[in-house]
This record gives structure tokens, C-alpha cells and sequence, in this order.
């Protein structure tokens, strides 16, 4: 499979991926995958799927709009905003979040996916202390 196809194939994925179909997690991912983010480190894919299926069960929307990707030899990279609600972050109103994704490919499956993105965009500056504290931070330094 190309390396088109799998980008073609993770994207589809993240557009219909929720809390009924977590099974389609291993059409993309291989089984030894490694899942990183900011907040996060996940090995294999039957954690990768817990991980999934604990996020869903407080995750009101999420959607991803691609900016643009790119790939070379057995590695992607993907530009997107996410737009995501969840029940216990600023009372479940919709945010938006921009990251990328750096992903590696093996045998037609990613083996390794990596996301980047600001953890106080998404989570921090929302909650009731930190945000306070982050945003007065943010003001300051941009002065």
C-alpha cells in the first residue's frame, strides 16, 4: 500500500472514528503501535483502543480539518485544527486547537504516531485557576 493510501486510510479513520466502531483502530495502526502526545505515552494497540474509549466517554464532538500532509519514504506528517467539545472542559462549549500529527509507517500499518500541540490551548487555560494564571501569563509576555 502507498504511503497516499495510508494517509487516505488514517484520515478516514479520524473522521469516523467514535465510541461505537473502535474496532477500525486496527485497520490503520499495527499492534506494537506507540502513540505519543503532549499528555501522553501508549503502547500497543489494546491500549491505544482503552485509551480511545475512555477519551469518548467524555468527548461531546470531535472533528479534525485538514490543513495539508505530506509523506516521504515511511513517514507522514498532517497539519489540523481539531474542534472538540467535552463535558468537563469550559462546560462543554466547542474549541478549536490547531496541531500536527508525525506518523511512521511498517508493513502498511502506523507504528508510530505522534501528536503536537498546545496541552494550555486545549485543556489549561480552560480550567478555572490555570486559565486565569495562563491567560495573565500569555497577556504579559505578548506586551
Amino acid at each position: 500500500m502507498s504511503n497516499n493510501a495510508l494517509i487516505s486510510d488514517f484520515l478516514k479513520l479520524y473522521n469516523q472514528l467514535d465510541k461505537s466502531n473502535l474496532e477500525l483502530l486496527g485497520e490503520v495502526y499495527g499492534d506494537n503501535i506507540v502513540f505519543e502526545d503532549p499528555l501522553h505515552r501508549i503502547e500497543g494497540l489494546p491500549a491505544l483502543t482503552d485509551y480511545f474509549a475512555n477519551m469518548y466517554e467524555n468527548l461531546n464532538q470531535g472533528e479534525f480539518d485538514i490543513h495539508t500532509s505530506f509523506e516521504q519514504d515511511n513517514k507522514a506528517s498532517v497539519y489540523w485544527v481539531m474542534t472538540f467539545s467535552h463535558k468537563k472542559i469550559k462546560q462543554g462549549q466547542p474549541l478549536k486547537v490547531n496541531g500536527n500529527t508525525y506518523l511512521e509507517f511498517k508493513n502498511g500499518k502506523v507504528v508510530y504516531h505522534r501528536d503536537y500541540f498546545d496541552a494550555g490551548e486545549m485543556i489549561y487555560q480552560h480550567l478555572p485557576v490555570f486559565g486565569t494564571v495562563i491567560n495573565l501569563i500569555k497577556r504579559r509576555t505578548a506586551a
